[in-house]
């Protein structure tokens, strides 16, 4: 049982991840050597980007409606579908309107969305911790502040650091928003599997807290070379996000299989 438990919550997600980034590494290196004659086509990369919250929000509504539509499990994952629903609607928007065409002022639309899928990824995790633990620990709501602090301002130093002259503070100022959300959904994320620990869900809540953190990762990444002018679909953003979609949808296996 401890094997299968090991191997449910760090090989497997680890061999996500590693699959994640050969996978990024072989669409770079066919667009740039392929029957094109090297041009650099980013369009796999862009796909699945786009398409791979599509994925996991459909396996959300499956799961939600495997649930019966109860009161908790059947709404939070339900809620956690419209948010995965949202990120894909927002890429979207992004690979049509933007990358596609060029209509730089539609990404506002597409990062409006971004935000609400914060707000209904966090509204997942409340409907949890609330049902399951009742009132928060002195050590969980300090990690609901402490959590956050830590990232955003990690993420200021790395700019001073290293960003030179090229810092664009209007921008770096813009996305800090986007980076304040990512940090405060880990920081619930940490505290709803503290809440789950040592229950038959500890692995589903886990590997969905290792996706959660690859996928802060992901943000933090698009952000910094969005704010310094240097994104591109060659970005380490976008694996990290594809490998925390599949372990999010993993996560979500895990949870219907322990119960």
């Amino acid at each position: 049982m401890h094997a299968v438990t090991v191997r449910r919550g760090v090989i497997i997600p680890a061999a996500i991840l590693c699959a994640a980034f050969a996978l990024h590494v072989f669409a770079l290196e066919y667009g740039r050597y392929g029957e094109d004659g090297g041009h650099n086509d980013d369009m796999i990369i862009r796909l699945s980007i786009a398409l791979s919250p599509l994925f996991v929000s459909v396996f959300c509504f499956m799961t939600s409606r495997h649930y019966g539509n109860s009161r908790i499990f059947g709404r939070s994952f339900a809620v956690l579908g419209v948010s995965y629903a949202l990120v894909f609607a927002g890429e979207m928007i992004f690979f049509h309107f933007v990358d596609t065409l060029g209509i730089e002022w539609s990404a506002q639309a597409g990062e409006s969305l971004f935000l609400c899928a914060y707000a209904f990824l966090a509204l997942h995790m409340i409907i949890n911790v609330r049902y399951f633990a009742g009132k928060l620990t002195v050590a969980q709501k300090a990690a609901l502040f402490v959590l956050p602090a830590s990232v955003v301002i990690s993420y200021c130093a790395l700019f001073m650091a290293y960003g030179g002259g090229d810092i664009k503070y209007d921008q770096f100022q813009y996305n800090l928003v986007f980076v304040c959300a990512s940090s405060l959904i880990l920081a619930l994320c940490v505290v709803s599997f503290s809440v789950f620990a040592s229950t038959i869900m500890t692995v589903a809540w886990f590997v969905l807290l290792v996706g959660i953190i690859v996928g802060t990762a992901g943000d933090l990444s698009y952000n910094y070379a969005y704010a310094l002018g240097t994104y591109g679909f060659e970005d380490m953003s976008g694996p990290l996000w594809n490998a925390s979609h599949v372990m999010v949808a993993y996560a979500l296996y895990l949870h219907r299989q322990c119960i």
